[in-house]
């Protein structure tokens, strides 16, 4: 394996394991609802981290959204749609907790974002050798998913004993179908990474690193997807009335929040960087295993905080094997690089 592709690899290790625990700070805001948190994330992680990053990374940024106003408007959209996807993840992980919709949500992001690169590229390259094995990585990863969410379904049963049985299943219901839509519009912020190559061509032409050029990108895509979300916070703001919860918990409440945003941010940073050092499987491969490891590590997360303490057996051994497949499937797909 090359050294660039190697520690693209381990960036985008990185970065899965940051897009997978970002959310554990929300765990510490109780006292607020879902739209205070996200209002707040939204803000660092959308507009502040992607801005700043790109003004220390990439220079004249005026000049290069100028240069290719049809590339910068076709990120930007892309960006619009993810951020319906952003809303839907957010609310997934509030109905179903860490640990269920991870799988679901990012195992089809996973899965819809890494072949469809390929298929926009050349669908031809799925018959070869190398586009088997993604394939093939795909279709376990997939396995995972479907076994996490038999054990979310069981451990909802197992739950019911505490809760009222029809309310539990209602709310597990609802919360896959938003989960599903998350992994539908998810993997636009993908699309916006592989169509905002003739940015980072740009700004790499214009004096900046190779591998901060996906900075050029995420500022674009991320404050796009800041408006979709920023007006869904504003809009239950005011059905609600929780503005008014930032009265309590003001400067731990929204120091939580916002590390969830930085958190996150880094995530996608790392992704563009290792992605970049990965150079055309970064887009799909490299995809496939950023979004694999955040399972995990979500996952992880998910059973650290007590989310299946309380779960049987029946409920923990499908877990597990999803567990398998998704480590099965990131080396899978990382054999070939």
């Amino acid at each position: 394996m090359e050294t660039n592709v190697l520690s693209g690899l381990l960036l985008i290790l990185l970065a899965g394991s940051c897009s997978g625990v970002f959310s554990v700070p929300f765990k510490f805001n109780r006292g607020w609802a879902w739209e205070n948190n996200w209002f707040i994330w939204s803000f660092a992680a959308l507009l502040v981290m992607p801005w700043l990053m790109a003004w220390l990374t990439v220079p004249r940024l005026g000049t290069l959204y100028g240069a290719d106003p049809h590339s910068t408007s076709l990120v930007a959209l892309f960006g619009l749609t993810w951020g319906v996807g952003a809303i839907l993840f957010g609310k997934g992980i509030d109905y179903l907790g860490i640990s269920l919709s991870l799988p679901i949500m990012q195992g089809l992001i996973n899965s819809i974002g890494t072949l469809m690169p390929i298929v926009l590229r050349d669908p031809s390259e799925l018959a070869t050798p190398a586009g088997l094995r993604i394939l093939a990585g795909v279709a376990v990863i997939l396995a995972g998913i479907i076994l996490f969410a038999l054990a979310g379904s069981r451990k909802e049963q197992s739950e019911g004993s505490r809760q009222t049985g029809a309310q539990s299943r209602s709310r597990f219901r609802k919360g896959l179908v938003i989960c599903l839509l998350a992994g539908i519009f998810g993997p636009m912020i993908n699309f916006a990474f592989v169509y905002g190559a003739p940015l980072q061509q740009q700004a790499v032409a214009l004096g900046a690193d190779p591998v901060y050029a996906g900075n050029a990108v995420w500022s674009v895509a991320l404050t796009a997807g800041f408006l979709i979300n920023a007006a869904e916070c504003i809009r239950l703001f005011r059905r609600n009335r929780t503005w008014k919860h930032y009265a309590s918990r003001r400067v731990p409440g929204v120091t939580l929040a916002a590390v969830a945003g930085i958190v996150w941010y880094l995530s996608i940073m790392l992704y563009g960087m290792g992605g970049n050092r990965m150079g055309e499987a970064g887009a799909s491969v490299g995809w496939a295993v950023m979004q694999s490891v955040a399972i995990i590590a979500g996952n992880a997360a998910g059973i650290c905080s007590g989310e299946w303490r309380a779960t049987t057996r029946h409920a923990q051994w499908p877990m597990a094997a999803g567990l398998c497949c998704l480590v099965l499937g990131v080396v899978i797909l990382s054999r070939g690089l």
